[in-house]
């Protein structure tokens, strides 16, 4: 089954905060609520998890055995394109995975305690994550390759970590939850952006029809800086749903976005200059998330 390390390059585990990022800013909503429940947050931290490690072996799995993983390839080296772990050894792991993300749903579902109706309804998002955490490079017809990777990241990140991630808590809708389910969801876009355009290159010659590929790459530029701009106004306005005199996070946050927004467009063609964005954009979307939960502890303190 290949070493640990194979195992944790598989894993990507860089990618991990940006996952989280929902499920901080869905906790910090239900906590603002007064319906905050630890196991609820919990376990959606475990699945969160395993939902972003079983997609990320997917990734390896579906694009290793496309060749769209080769020589051509800007980013990182990837397990299976490196020969640290087989096909074989990946579809196993992806199994165990499943069956891991299968048992932590369940216990979610217990913690959360639901009516029927919304369990019924929880329970097909559930099956709509894994399905979705999979067929990204998977199969005969993935998604990724389709270049409707955008749009699931969007939901995913935004609607579905957000907006049922808070559900879970408070089990009621609020303006709050979509200002945050937009700004998560498209600075989670943009993150899959800079990947794209960082692979736009290599993804072309492998048929990947990625959006930055459909589009190409001066125009996928312009569509990364709507994605921030749309991110960062949603994002403002979420935070001062809950304390007003916190919108002046919106200065340091606007000169952070404006000097990579204007890195991003001094690199003019895929570039290995694009991943470091990648990182700092990603961990950005972190640490907006973790802002919120002391907010509102800080809120509850006082």
């Amino acid at each position: 089954m290949g070493s640990f390390n194979a195992w944790i390059l598989a894993s990507r585990l860089r990618t991990l905060p940006l996952s989280l990022s929902g499920i901080l800013i869905a906790a910090a909503i239900a906590m603002d609520a007064g319906f905050f429940i630890a196991s609820v947050f919990a376990w959606s931290l475990v699945i969160t998890i395993l939902l972003q490690i079983l997609s990320n072996v997917a990734n390896d799995y579906g694009d290793g055995v496309k060749d769209t993983d080769n020589e051509f390839r800007i980013g990182p080296k990837r397990a299976m394109q490196s020969g640290l772990l087989s096909a074989k050894d990946l579809k196993r792991g992806m199994s165990i995975l499943v069956i891991f993300t299968l048992l932590a749903i369940w216990r979610l579902f217990v913690s959360a305690d639901l009516p029927f109706l919304d369990l019924m309804i929880f329970v097909a998002l559930g099956f709509l994550a894994l399905l979705a955490a999979i067929a990204y490079t998977v199969g005969k017809r993935p998604y990724g390759y389709r270049g409707w990777g955008d749009v699931m990241v969007f939901l995913f990140f935004g609607g579905v970590s957000v907006i049922a991630g808070s559900y879970l808590y408070i089990q009621t809708f609020s303006a709050t939850q979509l200002l945050f389910a937009l700004s998560i969801g498209l600075y989670s876009t943009s993150v899959l952006n800079l990947n794209n355009l960082r692979d736009s290159e290599s993804d072309a010659l492998s048929n990947k029809m990625t959006l930055v590929v459909r589009m190409g790459y001066n125009k996928a530029i312009i569509y990364h800086h709507v994605l921030l701009m749309v991110g960062f106004v949603t994002y403002v306005a979420g935070v001062g749903q809950i304390d007003t005199n916190a919108t002046l996070i919106a200065i340091p946050a606007a000169l952070y976005l404006r000097a990579h927004l204007k890195r991003v467009r001094t690199i003019k063609s895929a570039s290995a200059g694009l991943d470091p964005e990648l990182k700092r954009i990603a961990l950005f979307t972190f640490f907006s998330a973790v802002f919120v939960l002391v907010l509102v502890g800080v809120k509850l303190y006082h």
